[in-house]
């Protein structure tokens, strides 16, 4: 059966030492069996007395809101694949590369790291994925595979807007509480969901 894998991230891919440039930067990968609204952030939205269009989004939420979002996220049936990048630490020869090309490098090397029988032919979402930057990754990816003789792992690459994606809403919560647990800044949120992290790669 075709699984979906939402790709969110936080922090940024400048790797040019520039003040706005986050020292940290994570990628998260949420795998979920449909792609169809998630029904505990249906409730969660009522219970919140949120508009039902409301996004969850890991900076601009209250930290009541983070508390009850991954309470109730744990009722969804998932599994969380992430990186996390220490920019401050990393080889030279990273520092060449454009965000783009980061991102590419990480999220190929976060998927080779899973057995091809946990990722095999199904569909990648990655949130605000522009349609250049996904046939750049499903190029790559097809690049690499062949290198490495192995199963093409998604069969389909599109980008997609948050706001309607409760797939990528997780992936965003999720890789913010990544974040600030790699940057000694808070934990409990990163415990709530520790246990549905299958892969947690901690560059360098």
């Amino acid at each position: 059966m075709t699984q979906y894998f939402f790709v969110d991230e936080s922090g940024d891919a400048g790797l040019g030492g520039q003040a706005s440039s986050s020292s940290y930067f994570v990628i998260t990968m949420v795998q979920l069996p449909n792609r169809v609204p998630l029904q505990p952030l249906v409730n969660l939205r009522k219970t919140l007395q949120l508009p039902s269009a409301f996004e969850f989004k890991y900076h601009k939420t209250t930290e009541d809101q983070k508390d009850c979002f991954f309470r109730d996220v744990m009722a969804v049936h998932f599994r969380t694949r992430a990186v996390v990048l220490n920019k401050r630490q990393i080889d030279l020869s990273w520092r060449t590369l454009s965000p783009q090309e980061l991102t590419t490098e990480l999220l190929i090397g976060l998927t080779f790291r899973a057995s091809e029988l946990d990722i095999s032919n199904e569909i990648l979402v990655i949130d605000g994925g522009t349609p250049a930057f996904c046939r750049h990754l499903r190029v790559s990816f097809t690049e690499r595979c062949k290198q490495e003789q192995r199963i093409r792992p998604f069969k389909n690459i599109i980008g997609a807007n948050s706001r309607n994606e409760d797939g990528l809403q997780m992936a965003d919560m999720i890789a913010g509480a990544i974040r600030l647990y790699a940057m000694g800044r808070s934990r409990e949120h990163f415990y709530s969901i520790s246990e549905r992290l299958v892969d947690l790669w901690e560059l360098p």
